[in-house]
């Protein structure tokens, strides 16, 4: 008797069921497309941002941001000395925002003197380090990613895997290389005070 009237019912009333399920099939196509753009747009909009550089400054509690912030020399080093360990550093994936953070890396400013001619700024920094984070994540992070808009005229980026003696080897910026005379290969000293 049920399967009678089932039948009946599907036989009478066939546009209605079949405009039902055409409407049912369209709904959930949308909420399943609006759910994936939805998804899918965070991850392409940490990548886009990712190309224009940081947007956030990690800086140890100690360390003064006023001459950052307002761009006034202090005459002295921002940090007064004040340095977040390396050890320390996977931590910022621990944050709440920690999704948002994509990459990142440590700078570290001084000056020194070039083949004693004159002295030049020297930034140290993370070109694709490997590390473990705290979380059991595995990162590799520096500015290989992101800086991806440099344009290296001479020789390649720096490759902290594949490199036996990295602190032999350095990144020479465009106008001091051509200041200087400096092409990919050739040797140069770099010495500190």
């Amino acid at each position: 008797m049920f399967f009678r009237m089932l039948r009946g019912a599907f036989g009478r009333q066939r546009k209605k069921l079949i405009m039902i399920a055409i409407t049912v099939m369209l709904g959930a196509s949308l909420a399943t497309a609006m759910l994936n753009v939805m998804m899918d747009v965070g991850d392409k909009v940490n990548q886009e941002l990712k190309t224009y550089g940081a947007n956030i400054t990690v800086v140890p509690k100690s360390a003064s941001v006023v001459g950052n912030l307002y761009e006034v020399e202090d005459g002295g080093e921002v940090s007064n000395g004040a340095y977040l360990l390396e050890s320390e550093l996977g931590n910022i994936k621990t944050i709440f925002w920690a999704f948002n953070i994509v990459d990142f890396a440590p700078f570290i400013d001084t000056t020194a003197s070039l083949d004693g001619k004159g002295d030049v700024k020297v930034v140290g920094t993370w070109f694709n380090h490997h590390m473990e984070l705290p979380t059991g994540e595995i990162l590799d992070a520096g500015v290989t990613s992101m800086r991806s808009w440099w344009d290296i005229v001479e020789g390649s980026w720096l490759d902290e895997k594949d490199s036996e003696d990295l602190d032999s080897e350095a990144m020479v910026g465009e106008e001091l290389a051509k200041a200087e005379n400096i092409h990919a290969g050739d040797k140069i000293t770099v010495s500190t005070d």
